[in-house]
């Protein structure tokens, strides 16, 4: 079972404000892709998660590096690993270039394709779905069953903010 959050964003800034409240709900060993359409503002949603955790390094898009580490900047906090497996075959071609030893390291792991190499994750990771690339784009947010409260959390952090419009609203499914 999972609960999903739907949230609309009107901006690249409001996208990275959601970026940074999500930012405050993750912890070492979390893994999140982030699937959708081109241009959904998956690189502007993880520059937020990325300030959110503190951390000041310039994000971009890691195309044609796979992967982009932004380490620890001080004691206590954690490194995030920027992966963009669009260019990956699949979870094999993940498995065999090692890049799942960065799920031990200390720090959050945003995979944007993720569903690409989907039989490499583990079951219990989050899940985000953006779509739209216009005036209006659709984040849906999806936590394992036994991290439901935190989307809570998250909603009542998000809900009547200016920057986010339309409805915020939790579900649960089996």
């Amino acid at each position: 079972m999972t609960a999903v959050l739907t949230l609309f964003s009107h901006s690249p800034e409001a996208t990275e404000f959601i970026g940074r409240e999500l930012a405050r709900y993750l912890h070492s060993g979390d893994i999140l892709t982030l699937d959708g359409d081109l241009g959904a503002g998956k690189t502007a949603l993880t520059r937020g998660i990325a300030q959110g955790m503190g951390l000041t390094s310039h994000v971009s898009s890691p195309t044609f590096t796979i992967v982009m580490e932004h380490p620890a900047e001080k004691e206590g906090q954690l490194s995030l690993f920027h992966f963009d497996v669009y260019r990956l075959a699949d979870g094999d071609d993940f498995l065999d270039s090692g890049l799942d030893e960065y799920f031990d390291q200390k720090g959050v792991s945003v995979l944007e394709w993720g569903k690409l190499i989907a039989s490499a994750l583990p079951d219990d990771i989050l899940r985000i779905s953006m779509h739209g690339t216009d005036e209006i784009r659709t984040i849906e947010i999806s936590f394992p069953e036994a991290r439901t409260n935190e989307l809570e959390l998250l909603e009542k952090d998000l809900s009547g903010d200016v920057r986010i419009t339309g409805t915020a609203r939790l579900i649960t499914n089996n």
